[in-house]
């Protein structure tokens, strides 16, 4: 009888301990990964884009939201420390209709593997997102382009479509 009891303490001992060391080895895990990079994600219809610059764990963000021919774009800055993701809206095209413009607002990111995340919060229900294809990245930068001079006079600067409301450049 005492044997059995030796054996079973034994065995609980050991599970206990491979269970905080497989806990604690997870979060050193955790606290390694990185949002940076483009992602990419559907929420029912909408097509998400979302491209984290900087890093490792803070940095300036962008996002195209596609639906129906629509698009809306969002700039803001993000910082990430294990689970929680901070996202503050700088700048969209939907600044006016906005709750969360210039706020700080948190959210929880999960790490489902090298190339998939799941952030969770308002505006953002639990979408998964899968790394997006290499060379894929959102540029908002391309707002103005030099106009070709005519007949040699100079060059003035022209809108194109992502100026003016058309799509941004995604390459």
């Amino acid at each position: 009888m005492s044997t059995v009891l030796i054996i079973a303490g034994v065995t609980v001992a050991t599970l206990v301990l491979g269970v905080i060391l497989l806990a604690r080895n997870h979060m050193r895990w955790v606290a390694r990964q990185t949002p940076a990079g483009v992602w990419q994600g559907l929420d029912g219809q909408l097509k998400i884009t979302l491209q984290f610059d900087g890093g490792p764990h803070e940095g300036i963000y962008k996002q195209l939201i596609e639906s129906d021919g629509k698009q809306i774009r969002e700039f803001g800055y993000w910082s990430a420390q294990v689970r929680e993701l901070r996202m503050i809206i700088m700048a969209s095209d939907d600044v006016r209709n906005h709750p969360r413009f210039g706020q700080d607002t948190a959210y929880t990111i999960l790490y489902i593997g090298p190339t998939r995340i799941k952030i969770d919060g308002p505006d953002r229900s639990e979408i998964t997102y899968e790394r997006a294809p290499e060379g894929t990245k959102l540029d908002f930068d391309k707002n103005v382009e030099p106009a070709a001079p005519p007949n040699g006079g100079s060059a003035a600067p022209r809108e194109n479509s992502a100026a003016t409301g058309g799509p941004p450049s995604v390459s």
